[in-house]
């Protein structure tokens, strides 16, 4: 879903999915497609249709049901540094929202490696099943997600985050924050 940056040892991430390079606002999603579309074939339509792109925000991770639907989670951890691209980012950037799952408008990918990573390529021999896919730098945990059905009042420039109105909470395990180690 996400990339981040860790540092050795015990890291707890907690990223609202207003924040997450892979998704795009609300708004943008489900804008009206015939409203203030530019004229066709110019670059305000390129612009205009290349904004669209993304993941909505309500949808980052599944609604989930009051017992926790179960789900895995796959991490893979991999060094920053190498998968740096020079110059990724332009200036004045239009609508890089989704960038890990769009790219970047006139830019190259923001990432050494190709879109998909790791699961864009044939396995190794043998390879049938996740656990036999996975290296030593990767590693799944079962998770479930639970629907709270509860409101909360939106965050003012704070480092964590809750759930919003009938929002889903994710726990590794008994934990209930998206706490990896």
């Amino acid at each position: 879903m996400n990339m981040y940056t860790v540092k050795r040892g015990r890291n707890e991430i907690v990223r609202r999915s207003t924040d997450s390079s892979v998704t795009i606002p609300h708004e943008v999603t489900y804008r009206n497609q015939g409203s203030n579309r530019p004229a066709a074939n110019t670059e305000a339509a390129a612009t205009f249709n290349f904004c669209g792109c993304g993941w909505p925000q309500n949808m980052l991770i599944a609604k989930g049901s009051v017992d926790g639907f179960q789900c895995q989670l796959f991490v893979m951890v991999s060094n920053g540094e190498n998968d740096q691209v020079p110059n990724a980012q332009g200036d004045a950037q239009v609508c890089d929202d989704a960038s890990s799952y769009c790219g970047v408008l006139n830019s190259r990918y923001p990432d050494a490696r190709s879109m998909g990573y790791p699961f864009d390529r044939t396995p190794r021999d043998g390879v049938v099943t996740l656990q036999q896919f996975l290296t030593p730098n990767m590693v799944t945990q079962d998770v479930r997600i639970r629907f709270t059905n509860r409101t909360v009042a939106p965050l003012q420039n704070t480092t964590t985050s809750r759930p919003a109105a009938g929002a889903s909470e994710v726990s590794a395990t008994q934990c209930s924050s998206h706490t990896f180690l």
